[in-house]
């Protein structure tokens, strides 16, 4: 029997974390952990509105338990999943890499909706009408990818167009290129943003199509 063993805790921003059974509550959060952007924690969403999550986590204690993680995140996806038909989420197999010292976790849900209620977060992904139509508040104060103000913008003209709304400041991969976005987003790649320093708590990504 072990003496410690790990805890798995799925919250509110979307994070698996960690944790010895003997931390507090409190638990530790490892966002990104790392400079390489290849354990940078990431949402993929794909033209279809599936979403995969890949997770990254400081895994470098001696009574840390990938098997323990594993079993904690099934447990929590089944009793999901135990609502629906058909699985709404699925769990890649977790594996260690750096040495052993960090864990990565992906997770693959069917849509964003799916994601939004199993980590109790906001995320849309849809044309400009259906987030209307959803009663979010789609603005056209948006900067382009060079972080200037779109002059010309015209909400009328995009209502066709996909786009992106989440209250996380993450790392996304969209499924189009993206056009505008809200302040303080850093646009990687033609495709990628880094939502961490935007300047609003609901954040918009506008999508070429």
């Amino acid at each position: 029997m072990k003496n410690r063993v790990c805890n798995l805790n799925i919250f509110g921003t979307g994070r698996i974390a960690i944790i010895g059974l003997s931390v507090a509550a409190s638990a530790l959060l490892a966002v990104g952990c790392g400079s390489s952007n290849d354990t940078r924690t990431t949402i993929a969403i794909n033209k279809d509105g599936s979403v995969q999550s890949t997770i990254y986590e400081s895994f470098d204690k001696d009574y840390y338990d990938i098997s323990e993680l594993s079993d904690m995140a099934s447990d929590e996806i089944s009793y999901y999943n135990s609502e629906y038909i058909s699985p709404k989420i699925t769990l890649e197999e977790p594996e260690l890499i750096n040495d052993g010292k960090m864990a990565k976790l992906v997770m693959n849900y069917d849509s964003a909706d799916d994601y939004s209620h199993f980590n109790q977060v906001s995320l849309f992904f849809g044309t400009v009408q259906e987030a209307i139509d959803k009663g979010y508040s789609v603005t056209d104060n948006l900067v382009d990818p060079d972080g200037n103000k779109a002059e010309a913008f015209d909400l009328e003209e995009e209502l066709s167009h996909h786009i992106i709304i989440t209250d996380e400041k993450v790392y996304i991969i969209a499924p189009y290129k993206i056009s505008y976005s809200t302040l303080g987003v850093t646009i990687t790649d033609k495709k990628e943003a880094d939502l961490s320093n935007a300047t609003k708590d609901s954040i918009q990504l506008l999508l070429s199509k």
